[in-house]
């Protein structure tokens, strides 16, 4: 399964690289920025250089998570369906990571050349990409939408994503959209708006459908 994740690796080894130049030029007292209140300012800084091979080591631990649950999902069929929508999907969490990581080396050196508001429209696009590829997605244990009603029906299952396919590519949309318009303390809370509705919603859908399913097959029923 690892060989199906190529680009992942390829950024993966971006994001290392770009840590090792900024570990090699960065000033020995510089203090490098880890995390960000709601109002984008910095709120948790280290002077450990080290902390510039987070990132990377958070991206191979996913890619490393993503190969092993791959492997042992019992629905392998469904799984080899579904793994060029997985890849993407992964491709661009670990994109994500990478802007993180670009962040994170910008905002060390003082030049704050890749803002918060990067950080934010890059999760907007993120979030669309996942609303286009859900519906692409087979049924199994460890990808997708996975409630007791969607597992077992393989209708219920597609209904459920397409639905989920469109909230999370209007939740992306909006994200980035409202990225440019607003302030980072504002864009935190219609981020929350946003994927809440599209996460929820799909959930309870789905339990609808398998309902309504099974009222329909317990009528046909002589």
């Amino acid at each position: 399964m690892l060989q199906n994740m190529k680009w992942s690796w390829i950024i993966a080894l971006f994001t290392l690289i770009a840590g090792l130049v900024a570990y090699v030029q960065l000033p020995a007292d510089a203090i490098i920025p880890l995390h960000w209140d709601i109002d984008g300012n910095v709120d948790r800084s280290t002077a450990s250089h080290s902390a510039f091979f987070l990132i990377p080591a958070i991206q191979v631990f996913i890619i490393v998570l993503f190969a092993i649950v791959l492997a042992i999902d019992p629905r392998q069929e469904n799984v080899r369906k579904s793994i060029p929508a997985i890849r993407v999907m992964m491709t661009s969490a670990i994109i994500l990571l990478a802007v993180v990581q670009l962040i994170i080396i910008s905002s060390s050196f003082n030049m704050n050349i890749i803002g918060m508001e990067a950080l934010m429209a890059a999760m907007g696009v993120l979030f669309m990409i996942l609303g286009n590829y859900m519906s692409k997605l087979r049924s199994s244990f460890f990808f997708g939408i996975r409630t007791p009603w969607t597992l077992s029906s393989d209708y219920v299952w597609k209904k459920t994503h397409r639905l989920a396919g469109r909230l999370f590519l209007l939740a992306g949309l909006i994200i980035f959209v409202m990225s440019f318009l607003v302030t980072i303390k504002i864009i935190s809370f219609i981020i929350i708006g946003a994927i809440l509705p599209a996460a929820i919603i799909p959930v309870i859908y789905s339990w609808v459908i398998w309902r309504d399913e099974n009222k329909e097959k317990n009528q046909q029923q002589p």
